[in-house]
């Protein structure tokens, strides 16, 4: 009877160690090659939230951002976001706000940077050569349910309260006085790096931006225009260039007014997308420039402030040069009495050819089609999408508008 109970009792612990082996759910634990590794994609939803939890891939990869996706269960993108490495954990988070109900999956992969450059992949193949992807692991498909509401994109946090001994008041007054003193300066002469968008009207219009671009530049405002930064529209990449610069400027201008008023109709203008600057501008990433909170508004003397307020009614917006000290002092921290006569004189140009020509808009853009029809046209399809799954031009763009108009109206 002993020598029975002790054999079950192994078998069970057999089981139960088998059972919580890690190597039985994900391929997290060492690997030939880097481009092999899986990780267990888990997640958890609370209301609109989707939290993601997954370990990070083996220290020999040196892996330093991984790319998480959400999907619809169609693979259509919903959202996409860079997640840093630590070296403290291992294990990493990223949380998804403000889903609505449907069917969703969740993907996680290697960014490999260098992907094409041997020698600096991170996932070559067994003969050293670059030029492939990474494996990707993929959550289980899940479903949302409630109904969609209206919500605020913003982050919470709970206060922290902080306990401060009568004694030490003196020198922690003292301490923060220093710091921000040194704070202070160091904003001061240090240069600020920013995007920019527009797109491109007419040659006065874009003569008066590259003027723009200069003296932004002698004012220590660096301004990188991003369709040079991100060639062909690589979403992961914009996405790491937004949260590397420091401010975010948009031209609004009466063609990206117009074209605004398209999209809201589900269409938009053909030579649009045979400009570089134009082509980039979509609905889905309007949005992401709104909730990235460093979007800041300029707009040339002829557009009036109710377009701009109407379309971004919580974003501040600066018109050129009347508000262009102000500019700089929000970026900048500080206030300057620069001269920008040059830039004033291509400013005029541009407004005194929108006035004496009313109707360079439709000679130029022409008329508006349907999305659908736009899709169709093989000319310019790479303009909607990369030839894979990744496409930020993926996502309806009806409903992409939608929420940013929900999310304004809530703003107000």
């Amino acid at each position: 009877m002993k020598r029975f109970l002790t054999a079950v009792t192994l078998t069970l612990l057999f089981i139960r160690n088998f059972a919580m082996s890690p190597n039985r759910t994900d391929n997290t634990q060492e690997v030939k090659l880097c481009r092999e590794w899986t990780t267990l994609v888990e997640y958890r939803i609370k209301g609109k939230n989707i939290t993601v939890d997954f370990k990070q891939g083996p220290s020999k990869c040196n892996i330093k951002i991984y790319n998480v996706t959400l999907y619809y269960v169609n693979s259509t993108i919903l959202s996409m976001a860079a997640v840093n490495s630590s070296k403290t954990t291992p294990y990493l988070t990223h949380e998804f706000f403000g889903i609505c109900p449907g069917s969703y999956y969740i993907t996680v992969e290697i960014f490999d940077e260098f992907w094409n450059d041997d020698g600096k992949c991170i996932c070559p193949s067994d003969t050293g050569k670059c030029g492939l992807d990474c494996h990707r692991s993929r959550s289980s498909n899940f479903i949302v349910t409630g109904t969609c509401r209206k919500f605020r994109n913003k982050s919470s946090s709970k206060p922290i309260e902080l306990h401060i001994f009568l004694a030490l008041i003196g020198a922690i007054v003292i301490l923060v006085l220093l710091v921000l003193s040194f704070y202070y300066f160091k904003r001061r002469i240090q240069e600020k790096k920013g995007l920019l968008f527009y797109t491109e009207d007419h040659y006065y219009h874009c003569e008066a931006i590259d003027k723009f671009i200069s003296f932004m530049n002698k004012s220590k405002c660096k301004l990188e225009v991003a369709a040079e930064l991100v060639r062909g529209g690589d979403p992961l990449r914009l996405s790491l260039e937004i949260q590397k610069s420091d401010f975010i400027i948009l031209v609004y201008s009466k063609a990206l007014h117009k074209r605004i008023q398209a999209w809201k109709s589900n269409q938009d203008y053909v030579n649009f997308l045979k400009e570089d600057n134009s082509a980039l501008l979509t609905v889905s990433l309007l949005r992401e420039l709104n909730a990235s909170n460093k979007l800041i508004i300029c707009k040339f003397p002829q557009i009036p402030n109710s377009n701009v307020s109407s379309e971004f009614p919580s974003i501040q917006c600066y018109t050129l040069t009347k508000e262009l000290n102000s500019l700089i002092k929000k970026i900048h921290g500080t206030r300057g009495n620069h001269e920008f006569n040059s830039l004033t004189n291509t400013i005029k140009n541009a407004t005194n050819f929108e006035e004496n020509s009313p109707n360079w808009f439709e000679n130029k853009y022409i008329c508006p089609k349907k999305m659908e029809s736009l899709n169709e046209m093989l000319d310019y399809s790479e303009n909607f999408s990369d030839g894979c799954e990744h496409s930020i031009f993926s996502v309806p763009v009806s409903y992409m508008l939608e929420q940013i108009n929900e999310h304004n109206e809530l703003s107000l």
